[in-house]
């Protein structure tokens, strides 16, 4: 006999025949099931004292739901699209945003970032190269230490106390977060300068880490930076920007510290920088980088849509440019 779901009317009469003790063989027989179907719809939606037939109709219900077919994991031409998203290093939520804004009369066209995921391991199952495109790991938590700066003094630095109220106000485009990120084995050094509004990254790959090599790398990124859009520059306490007066100068902006082990007071560099790590990871030497190897990376980051942007993009913020659509 060919197993078929209970109607609503057949668990009213199982709710009864079951407080009324009758064995499993004989409610099969009198509702024209196989005894198997009895035992799997107790087991399935019965608890271990009662069965209602109420809520055993709801629960069939929600699973039924939830075993629904997913017509927009069917429309290839969505899914090609959202892979090639993601083979730009674009997050399933950026994707899912970006959607949304390109396609806003087009329902059909927008999917939620929950089903991005679901395709996107759906096809890791069948060996899909999409995972290497997936932000993996997060920053480990640094060791808690004292407020006391044990690297040495910096002259003449101006904390992050005097800077101008307005840059903790992210209104106007023109304040940066600074700082480095260390290669492998101490081998290459990036310069990192994020922008607080819009996000927007520049960046300079350094054989050294030292305050002369950033003062030259960011006086060449900056040269074609537009002068509205250079005002203060925040920084840590580490020795490469000991020569601070002259990088202000050749950045055209006024440099200020975060307090030592403060962190969280450059947070948006701090967070640029593990995302640079997609690509550098920690263990990789940085000696061998060129200008053009990173610019490509950076180019990447500046052309991913972010959600506290309204999924634009930083590039478009940062030139005031109209959203580009996907090609």
């Amino acid at each position: 006999m060919p197993y078929q779901h209970f109607t609503s009317d057949e668990r009213d009469v199982l709710q009864v025949m079951k407080d009324k003790e009758f064995e499993a063989k004989i409610i099969a027989r009198i509702l024209g099931k196989h005894v198997s179907s009895v035992y799997r719809e107790l087991s399935r939606n019965a608890n271990s004292i009662f069965y209602l037939s109420h809520n055993a109709d709801n629960a069939s219900k929600q699973r039924r739901k939830g075993s629904r077919a997913w017509p927009k994991r069917g429309n290839r031409a969505l899914m090609k699209d959202i892979e090639d998203r993601i083979r730009e290093d674009h997050s399933p939520e950026q994707i899912a945003g970006r959607l949304k804004i390109e396609n806003p009369d087009e329902p059909g066209m927008q999917v939620s970032y929950e089903t991005i995921y679901q395709h996107i391991y759906a096809k890791m199952q069948a060996g899909s190269d999409l995972k290497q495109h997936l932000r993996q790991g997060h920053k480990k938590r640094r060791n808690r230490r004292s407020g006391k700066d044990k690297r040495g003094i910096i002259r003449n630095r101006r904390f992050i106390d005097e800077r101008p109220a307005i840059v903790e106000d992210k209104s106007r485009i023109g304040d940066w977060e600074g700082d480095t990120v260390e290669g492998g084995e101490k081998k290459g050094y990036i310069g990192t300068f994020v922008e607080r509004t819009t996000k927007f990254l520049v960046a300079c790959p350094l054989k050294q880490k030292s305050a002369s090599n950033l003062v030259q790398g960011a006086r060449h990124e900056f040269e074609n930076i537009p002068e509205a859009y250079k005002k203060t520059l925040t920084v840590d306490n580490g020795k490469e920007f000991a020569f601070h007066e002259k990088l202000g100068a050749a950045m055209g902006v006024d440099v200020f510290f975060a307090h030592p082990y403060h962190s969280w007071e450059r947070g948006l560099n701090e967070h640029t920088n593990g995302l640079l790590r997609q690509y550098f990871p920690k263990k990789q030497p940085l000696d061998k980088l060129t200008p053009r190897q990173l610019a490509k990376i950076v180019d990447r980051l500046n052309n991913r849509p972010r959600k506290s942007l309204g999924y634009r993009t930083p590039r478009e913020v940062f030139f005031d440019l109209p959203f580009a659509l996907q090609t």
